[in-house]
């Protein structure tokens, strides 16, 4: 497990959802609005909560491994979810003049277009 701390405040969740988000962030463009994600993670107790982090290009997140006595919660969707977002924003896209048309038409970004 790891815990990720950010403004001031941090939560613990598992590896692949803490590296994800940390890698996800790296992947933003400049000038990439903010957005929210929601995050399996353990309180203090043990207990299994959600966790929404709004992250943009500029968030300065860190990650520390962390033992932790609490069971993992269950975090394969999200950690997909992060990981395509991430390959959505990297994903070299290349259109065609009709494509690009058909987009522009109906002011589509074309930017989270696989």
């Amino acid at each position: 497990m790891k815990r990720v701390s950010y403004c001031g405040e941090s939560f613990l969740t598992t590896d692949g959802a803490a590296d994800a988000l940390l890698e996800l962030v790296v992947a933003f463009p400049g000038g990439h609005d903010s957005e929210l994600f929601q995050l399996p993670a353990v309180n203090s107790d043990g207990d299994e909560m959600v966790v929404q982090v709004v992250v943009g290009p500029g968030s300065e997140l860190i990650s520390v491994p962390e033992k932790s006595t609490a069971g993992e919660p269950d975090t394969l969707e999200t950690v997909a979810y992060l990981r395509d977002r991430m390959r959505t924003l990297t994903f070299p896209i290349e259109l065609t003049y009709s494509e690009a048309l058909f987009f522009a038409e109906y002011g589509w970004d074309t930017r989270y277009v696989l």
